[in-house]
């Protein structure tokens, strides 16, 4: 038995992700440190991803809701989905999230599963049919700086 994703499925997911991914705590950091000056907060160190109870999670949730509004443009929540993303996948927030991980110590950060989800998310970003794209830079599978963070 197959069970299929309705409208109102949709929109209980989103509710779900739409309620973590601006709580930053609690949080579990999986963060390394080389001195006093990395010791941050999750909004600090992740601009986009600081959210939900850890990066990957965060990741997955932006992933959800831009999946579920591609799917149901029409869903209750696709001003809020929109909103959030505009608010926080800026072309800043995106260098922000990319510096972290191009830094040394963070070589293996969330590797593989939450890069995994981070593909997923640009390959959405990529495909979205919105009629405007949410984000002033997107994250792409080959961007220069995700390549060099990937080596």
């Amino acid at each position: 038995m197959t069970m299929q994703l309705t409208p109102e499925m949709a929109s209980r997911f989103a509710l779900m992700a739409l309620d973590h991914l601006n709580r930053e705590f609690p949080n579990k950091l999986m963060h390394a440190m080389s001195g006093p000056e990395d010791a941050k907060t999750p909004r600090q160190l992740h601009p986009i991803f600081y959210g939900s109870y850890d990066w990957h999670s965060c990741v997955h949730g932006y992933w959800l809701l831009l999946r579920l509004i591609d799917k149901y443009p029409e869903l209750p929540q696709a001003g809020q989905i929109i909103a959030i993303v505009e608010q926080h996948l800026t072309a800043e927030n995106v260098t922000g999230e990319m510096a972290y991980l191009q830094q040394p110590q963070h070589k293996g950060f969330e590797r593989p599963y939450g890069w995994a989800w981070f593909l997923r998310l640009v390959q959405q970003l990529n495909a979205m049919k919105l009629h405007r794209p949410p984000v002033g830079r997107k994250p792409r599978a080959d961007d220069p700086v995700l390549r060099a963070s990937l080596l």
